[in-house]
């Protein structure tokens, strides 16, 4: 279905956000492209739709042409060096070596049994994973 926001998120994937959040007690700062939008409107998306978790920043927008992702996170995390733990979840991998250990891949899981389509989506095995990351100690 969709809303005023666009397309609505599969209820079992926002409940998987869920377990991760209750866990980690984690924020969440948006990298997608519906950032574009701006983060107050993200922030009202979240209390509509009544999604997990509070949404507190959006990645800066490097003026340059396609450049990794990971290059836009990384611009985030040096302005806060507060954060000494995150994970990505995201189903792009076009990010920095550095950040290959803390990212949670959401698409190619056709072996989870939770995901749609072709292996899409924040499966359970893909919020333990998170978890476990966002929960270890060692970073």
């Amino acid at each position: 279905g969709h809303d005023e926001f666009g397309s609505i998120f599969h209820k079992h994937f926002e409940d998987n956000l869920k377990t991760i959040i209750d866990a980690t007690n984690a924020k969440i700062v948006i990298s997608a492209s519906m950032r574009a939008n701006g983060l107050p409107e993200i922030q009202e998306m979240w209390k509509k739709r009544n999604l997990p978790g509070e949404v507190i920043d959006i990645t800066p927008y490097l003026p340059m042409d396609s450049i990794p992702r990971g290059e836009e996170i990384q611009a985030w995390l040096d302005q806060h060096p507060e954060v000494t733990n995150y994970v990505i979840l995201d189903d792009n991998d076009d990010m920095l070596e550095n950040q290959m250990p803390y990212l949670v891949m959401t698409f190619g899981n056709s072996d989870h049994e939770d995901c749609i389509d072709i292996g899409y989506g924040l499966t359970k095995k893909c919020a333990d994973q998170a978890i476990k990351i966002l929960n270890s100690k060692t970073n």
